[in-house]
């Protein structure tokens, strides 16, 4: 006893440091430099998070997009997340570097997801029905060539590679003069685009055709066998979901001795202003668009015309036949009024005849020869019979494709029906929402209007999620859970459906959960009280609400939306998405929270927003010293520095050496210091001689803390930041928290020591654990230490939470010394939580 007298008696009569030095002008500059590397990182971060949400949404809802979008988003993200690895590895002090070579892999992989395909040597020419390759033949041919080969009535002809395209302008010497041209074009003015245009037409229709394309041209014709023939476009990526109707040009009546000259009038159609402008605005460049060629038979055609196998206004499920006399040119121009028929469940429910004032028919020569108000074209085009045909004809075409279609037919002199084109039918905006479940009426709602993270709907009875053991978690179940923390994750393969009390559209969970098509609610105030553990509920992730019980009419899985999952922009998100969205970075306890495991660019905007708190936590530690700081003076007995990098003090008040609570402008510091003072400073409790040797024992024996001692207590602040480092008796805090954007917001806090014995000391970080547990932070306990965090809420719900936390912390400054037994923990929780959060001690 007397030697732990003798050296507490040493500890306490050390003498002070020396007078503070003069004051700096403002915060160390490395300081400054690696806080606004911690903005700049936090600033990527939400904007990666908003980007993934947004390409989440676009992929999973129905919505049309081209690839001008999927690049530009991809861009915009690949940029943002360069920033945050960059903003990561300065704050770090050049740690980290194996996170840009993972970017950099992640990057190089959507390159390639995102690359023009290359265009390899194949056949110049192929017979229709073998032409089936869409991504060599174009989808114009591809889709008729496949429909010859199933027996639907399709002229004869032959398809002319998108490769012979390419193998005419590398011979012609045309692929920089177009490159060139087009670079020099001012895509936003149209004599620009059609001076260039109009320069590229001139030149290739002067070049002459490779000779091997020359004669495969004049090989086909000879096996077609006939003397007139339509030559129309058939681009790479037309009759998708970018259609390019109307773009390219198609030429009718063509004699066969005329073909190869109309084939490079077809492929000079690419260089249109209009075409130039469409490709752009749809994201292609025109190596993209490499044009194949269909060269049919011509149809002598008696009536003709287009027709849906769906309404496109409203995506129900009919047939459509607009029908004229003649060619089918004047309808598809829309040159004459058609007539109009509609066809519903097997029967013929209307006919609008049009007054059809103009009819096109084959010129002798070559051509079209157009005729105005001839005595045939008042009646109607099909008779019943042959619109019931015609609409049982397409419906099979529909079938065969699992899309609606819209096509191109014509009745030849004979009455022969015949397909001229089928392309997937493009639906209005409205009819191509996405699936949306009717609204249910007469059922009991238990919570409404959340915020809908991740679309769809899911059945299962309710786990309220409260001691953060995720391996516990029922299969099948409705999750529900407090907080939307990156590791909740780890349960989505188990859980029917999610509901969070916080959180936004744009957190990690949220990604994860649209990764693996878990119907998500965010922002559910009070789920967790007003559900009950066990009960079946429904989330409905389309409307924002929970039901009682089992929804079916709900649960029905939605329609694939077909026509989008065809094109190829939706196919190359899909593709692109791999690299993206997944998170295999949940847990930072794993060993596998590392920069070299990183696989998409999710897990690197995880692992640098976990790290990011780390590195800037130390660089806070490693910046306190007098020479930056500003005394703070108050009512508590406590000599506090201040170092502000930034709006964490009011302007008039950063020249002076010392401060009041009432210079402080950081939401952080105010919040946490109305909690402080709300408090105040009390005496110790007097000491029975117990709790007196247990403190002179715990303080003699504990070398570490009597160092820190010494220490100075310390904050650095900014407008929405606080590094509070304090020592309050015998133990020792630090606070860390950032109050920004919602998913960028945190406090942190790290709490060890004490003055009495070790059994003391940890029963009262017990009963700060038990508090904060109650705050909704996440905790770690290891003998008298806490770490804890919370995030995910809204900055005014961690204003509040920093306020209590205030005064839990000044409540705590000499707790450890009473608590006597294992039962105060309880109690004095107990008295904290239903008196205010205060003690009477």
């Amino acid at each position: 006893m007397a030697e732990a007298l003798d050296k507490l008696k040493q500890w306490l009569t050390k003498k002070r440091k020396p007078d503070r030095p003069p004051i700096s002008a403002g915060p160390p500059a490395p300081l400054l430099e690696r806080y606004r590397h911690y903005k700049r990182l936090l600033h990527a971060n939400s904007a990666i998070l908003a980007i993934l949400a947004d390409l989440q949404t676009k992929r999973n809802e129905g919505y049309l997009f081209d690839m001008s979008y999927v690049r530009g988003a991809v861009d915009r993200l690949s940029r943002e997340v360069e920033i945050l690895v960059e903003a990561l590895i300065a704050l770090a002090g050049g740690r980290y570097r194996g996170l840009e070579a993972a970017r950099q892999r992640i990057t190089a992989r959507l390159k390639a997801e995102l690359a023009t395909p290359e265009l390899k040597p194949g056949p110049l020419t192929l017979p229709l029905s073998q032409a089936v390759d869409q991504h060599y033949f174009g989808g114009k041919a591809a889709k008729l060539g496949e429909l010859l080969g199933q027996g639907f009535p399709v002229p004869r002809g032959f398809a002319v590679s998108a490769y012979a395209q390419k193998l005419f302008f590398e011979e012609a010497g045309l692929e920089a003069f177009i490159r060139e041209a087009i670079s020099k074009a001012n895509i936003r003015q149209l004599d620009s685009l059609r001076q260039a245009g109009e320069a590229i037409k001139r030149r290739l229709l002067a070049s002459p055709l490779p000779q091997a394309l020359a004669e495969a041209l004049a090989q086909e014709m000879d096996r077609l066998g006939v003397d007139r023939v339509s030559v129309r476009s058939s681009a790479l990526q037309e009759d998708g979901l970018i259609s390019f109707a109307g773009q390219f040009e198609s030429i009718l009546n063509v004699p066969a001795d005329m073909v190869a000259e109309r084939y490079k009038q077809v492929i000079a159609s690419q260089f249109t202003p209009q075409a130039l402008y469409y490709c752009h605005a749809s994201g292609y460049s025109y190596q993209e668009l490499a044009m194949g060629v269909l060269v049919m038979e011509m149809v002598n055609a008696r009536a003709a015309g287009v027709l849906y196998t769906a309404d496109p206004r409203t995506g129900e499920d009919v047939v459509i036949i607009n029908a004229v006399w003649g060619l089918g040119s004047t309808a598809v121009g829309g040159q004459a009024e058609p007539d109009v028929y509609r066809v519903e469940k097997g029967r013929l429910v209307s006919q609008d005849i049009g007054a059809k004032t103009r009819i096109h028919r084959l010129a002798p020569t070559g051509g079209i020869l157009e005729e105005y108000a001839v005595a045939e074209l008042a009646g109607p085009c099909l008779t019943p019979e042959q619109a019931m045909e015609l609409a049982r004809v397409a419906e099979a075409v529909a079938r065969h494709f699992g899309v609606p279609q819209d096509i191109e037919w014509a009745l030849d002199q004979a009455g022969k029906l015949v397909i001229l084109q089928a392309r997937p039918l493009r639906l209005s905006r409205k009819a191509k929402a996405g699936y949306v479940p009717p609204r249910l009426k007469g059922v009991p709602v238990l919570l409404e209007n959340g915020v809908i993270a991740s679309r769809g709907a899911g059945a299962g009875p309710v786990h309220i999620l409260r001691d953060q053991d995720i391996q516990e978690i029922p299969a099948g179940s409705v999750l529900v859970i407090r907080q939307a923390l990156p590791e909740y994750g780890l349960a989505v393969g188990r859980v029917a459906a999610v509901i969070c009390e916080m959180g936004s559209a744009t957190t990690h969970l949220a990604t994860v959960l649209r990764e693996a098509g878990v119907p998500a609610l965010f922002g559910a105030k009070d789920a967790a009280s007003r559900l009950h553990q066990g009960d079946l509920v429904t989330v409905d992730a389309y409307y924002g609400n929970v039901y009682a019980g089992r929804q079916e009419e709900l649960l029905v899985a939605p329609p694939e939306d077909a026509i989008l999952h065809q094109s190829r922009a939706w196919r190359t998100l899909e593709r692109a998405l791999k690299h993206i969205t997944p998170l295999n970075l949940l847990d930072p306890r794993s060993e596998r929270f590392r920069p070299e495991a990183c696989e998409t660019y999710h897990d690197i905007t995880r692992f640098a927003h976990e790290k990011a708190m780390t590195e800037l936590f130390k660089v806070s530690r490693g910046a306190m010293s007098r020479e930056y700081a500003r005394s703070l003076q108050s009512d508590l007995p406590l000599e506090i520095y201040v170092i502000d990098v930034g709006g964490g003090l009011r302007p008039e008040a950063r020249e002076s050496p010392i401060i009041t609570p009432e210079d402080l402008r950081s939401r952080p510091m105010l919040a946490y210091w109305r909690g402080v003072a709300a408090i105040g400073w009390k005496g110790p409790k007097p000491l029975d001689l117990t709790s007196f040797i247990s403190v002179v024992m715990g303080a003699a024996s504990d070398a570490g803390a009597q160092d820190r001692l010494q220490e100075d207590n310390f904050a650095i602040i900014a407008r929405d930041y606080m590094n509070f480092s304090s020592r309050l008796g015998y133990h020792f805090t630090t606070i860390d928290a950032y109050l920004g954007a919602p998913e960028e917001s945190y406090v942190t806090l790290v709490f060890y020591g004490g003055g009495a014995d070790l059994t003391r000391r940890a029963r009262r970080v017990l009963f700060l654990a038990k508090v904060l547990q109650h705050l909704d932070f996440r905790v770690e306990l290891k003998g008298d230490s806490i770490t804890a965090r919370l995030d995910g809420f809204p900055v005014h719900v961690l204003e509040e939470k920093l306020e209590v936390l205030g005064r839990l912390i000044m409540v705590s400054k000499q707790l450890d010394v009473t608590m006597q037994d294992d039962a105060m923990v309880e109690q004095y929780y107990h008295e904290f939580i239903t008196s205010g959060y205060n003690l009477n001690i």
